[in-house]
């Protein structure tokens, strides 16, 4: 079996995902200020494509993080929105913060996801940050079930060892598309409830926080809050770089042969 061939089950052993692209993240949660939402409502009005993902702890289920991903003027602006970490729902920043979601929910504008945004966004409606019925008026792509149809129809003789991607990962996306190696161990932590943005500001008196049963202590700084937030800026990118080759007929061309070469797939 060639290097090509082999290449799905040998993830490790891929250049590590490094996105390139010019960013900027934002911690949204209460510590945030009046004038940073003010800032990305403003943003967001003038995007019309933004990319959601969704975590939420898996020992209980309790949905954490909200992250959102748009451009602007050449820069990507990324939003780490901590529901367990936001203002009571009648404050004027959570009102405010309710607007901002209400542009991005916008049904003008559309959503693209690697999972059933809709169906995750759900979860998350005791936030108070948007409404069931925002939810079911969302313009959604579902890039997963994009990335499956555009690989069985471009790709219909491929043989990778007998591996499928009828149920496909975007660690397995990323690394048939760009050979490149995408950590998504973190998807599934229990652990999206330890307040990233701490690492950002670790003189935070936490005092200020209520501590629920749904919010995690950590010390901080700390590496795995860290690589935490790593991979939720990661996944967000990894989904908007597919997106991007599937908008642009020239870059998806381009891409499809390249691909078809690189795998040694002849028609």
């Amino acid at each position: 079996m060639d290097k090509q061939q082999n290449i799905l089950q040998n993830l490790m052993n891929l250049p590590k995902f490094e996105p390139m692209t010019p960013k900027k993240t934002y911690y949204i949660n209460r510590t945030t200020t009046y004038d940073t939402i003010l800032k990305l409502i403003r943003l967001a009005s003038k995007a019309k494509q933004f990319i959601i993902q969704t975590k939420y702890c898996h020992a209980n289920k309790h949905p954490a993080l909200i992250t959102i991903l748009f451009a602007n003027e050449f820069q990507l602006h990324i939003l780490l929105i901590e529901t367990i970490y936001l203002t009571k729902a009648d404050s004027i920043l959570h009102n405010k913060i309710q607007q901002l979601f209400f542009i991005i929910l916008s049904p003008s504008n559309v959503v693209h996801s690697w999972t059933d945004i809709k169906e995750e966004l759900q979860s998350f409606l005791n936030s108070f940050l948007f409404t069931f019925h925002q939810i079911q008026n969302i313009r959604v792509t579902n890039i997963k079930d994009k990335f499956q149809h555009w690989f069985q129809n471009t790709f219909v003789n491929i043989e990778l060892n007998n591996i499928s991607l009828n149920d496909s990962t975007l660690e397995m996306a990323i690394a048939f598309m760009f050979q490149q190696y995408l950590d998504t161990t973190l998807s599934k932590s229990s652990d999206w409830n330890i307040g990233l943005f701490l690492e950002l500001y670790p003189d935070h008196h936490e005092g200020l926080f209520h501590r629920g049963a749904y919010v995690c202590s950590l010390p901080k700084p700390n590496r795995y809050r860290a690589l935490h937030i790593e991979y939720a800026i990661h996944e967000c990118m990894a989904v908007n770089r597919i997106v991007r080759i599937f908008q642009n007929s020239w870059t998806r061309t381009h891409a499809e042969n390249y691909l078809k070469n690189y795998y040694n797939i002849h028609h």
